[in-house]
């Protein structure tokens, strides 16, 4: 790299303007003088891993610079990345392609006395800021700009727990479910817990303030037999949904206070799922369950299913997946007393439930863990329900375990789960727990 000093390139600027002197052509010089573009070159970044053995161990890949545009900010003078570089990346060797209008020096912000013309090749180290002038062709005017370049203390592509607060009333809790807290005019990040203890007696906490889930307030419901099924409690249409252990359907607009209603004909009802458009049941049949479904919770109308549902239904979730498909998925116990049963519906199309796991091939079905509670984040489907978190990329079909999310403590037993927002909850005996993946907090 050539150094140069400062009033070396006046120098060089002057003796420009000698030369163009001789000429009879009269040449003008602009005071122009500004970066128009500033990309990044390639980057090398150190990534942790283990070895077979269990060993810690690092290894190398190269990031692609332009992948991470740089804002140039030409008011107040600083270039920075829009967004932080990975966890990892090494700043002490970097390339960038500038475009100018003017030559270009830099220094280091800590020694502006030297100053070093820019080179598309150059290595630049960016773990300190560094100045870029850009200078006119006047020779005079200049203009500079502070480059800064962030990375990331954590791993965007992982996740971080963060206990909420502990919920001492669970502890005399024999079930419990999180639920979306949809009542109200208005969706709030923090979910409810809807529980009941041995006697039969059912509980709905709520965070104090949705600014502060750490503080939680605990109410008894009212209206709601001792036979109420917690674990069969759904959201939809802006109400809350139970059905009891005797088949009773309730609803609630807030939680506390239940009333009953009557299905249009007699139905034995056990809530296994809601969607945005229906809630879904399963009810005794010739054949054995039946699944059915209705918009009002007072009309049902038959779900046909492709072969017979063997056994119960232990979890489910509804949503929308990116080509705009609207889909249901429930898992059910099955004879493979190892695994569950993965059945999916499609509700545009022929409202049939498909089994998924009827393949026998298919070695990485959901296994057999209950409670088991089932939720979709970030366009992936998560299973909590033993000690490790398992993750589906194909809807449902088949299962792994997730390489870039834990459970906040190991050997903690899961209760339910869910996700709202940003987060996924977590609720674990007495301890409330929140996750985010961490590039959600860019």
């Amino acid at each position: 790299m050539k150094k140069l000093v400062y009033a070396i390139i006046f120098v060089l600027a002057a003796s420009s303007c000698c030369l163009s002197c001789k000429s009879d052509d009269k040449v003008e010089y602009s005071s122009d003088c500004y970066i128009r573009s500033f990309v990044l070159g390639g980057m090398k970044r150190i990534l942790h891993s283990t070895s077979a053995a269990g060993n810690d161990t690092t290894y190398t890949v190269t990031l692609t610079g332009s992948a991470f545009p740089m804002s140039i900010n030409h008011v107040e003078g600083y270039i920075t990345n829009a967004s932080p570089l990975p966890v990892g990346t090494q700043l002490g060797a970097v390339t960038a392609t500038i475009n100018s209008q003017g030559l270009v020096v830099y220094a280091a912000e800590a020694d502006t006395m030297t100053w070093a013309q820019y080179v598309s090749t150059d290595s630049l180290d960016f773990s300190q800021p560094l100045i870029f002038r850009v200078i006119a062709t006047d020779g005079q005017s200049y203009r500079d700009y502070r480059v800064t370049l962030s990375v990331r203390d954590d791993d965007a592509d992982e996740y971080t727990w963060t206990k909420l607060a502990t919920a001492d009333a669970q502890a005399e809790r024999t079930s419990a479910k999180l639920l979306p807290d949809i009542s109200g005019t208005e969706d709030t990040q923090i979910p409810v817990i809807l529980s009941s203890d041995a006697e039969g007696n059912c509980y709905v906490s709520r965070a104090s303030k949705a600014q502060d889930p750490m503080v939680w307030g605990e109410r008894p419901c009212i209206g709601l037999p001792r036979t109420a099924d917690v674990n069969a409690a759904v959201a939809y249409d802006k109400a809350f949904w139970l059905s009891t252990t005797d088949g009773q359907l309730y609803v609630s607009d807030d939680a506390v206070a239940w009333s009953e209603v009557t299905p249009d004909k007699p139905l034995v009802l056990t809530l296994i799922a809601a969607s945005a458009t229906a809630l879904y049941a399963t009810t005794s049949s010739t054949d054995g369950l039946a699944i059915v479904s209705s918009a009002d919770g007072i009309h049902w109308q038959n779900t046909p299913t492709e072969s017979a549902l063997d056994g119960n239904v232990v979890a489910s979730v509804a949503y929308t997946q990116p080509n705009g498909n609207k889909r249901v998925l429930i898992a059910s116990t099955s004879s493979e007393a190892s695994a569950l049963d993965t059945w999916s519906l499609l509700e545009e199309y022929d409202r049939t439930w498909s089994r998924f796991s009827d393949d026998e091939l298919n070695t990485y079905r959901l296994p057999n863990v209950q409670p088991l509670s089932i939720t979709i984040y970030n366009n992936r489907l998560f299973a909590f329900g033993g000690e490790d978190i398992l993750v589906s990329d194909d809807n449902g079909i088949t299962w792994q375990t997730a390489s870039n999310i834990s459970l906040p403590v190991s050997n903690m037993a899961t209760q339910t789960a869910i996700s709202v927002g940003e987060y996924i909850y977590l609720l674990c005996g007495t301890q409330l727990w929140r996750a985010r993946l961490n590039s959600y907090g860019e």
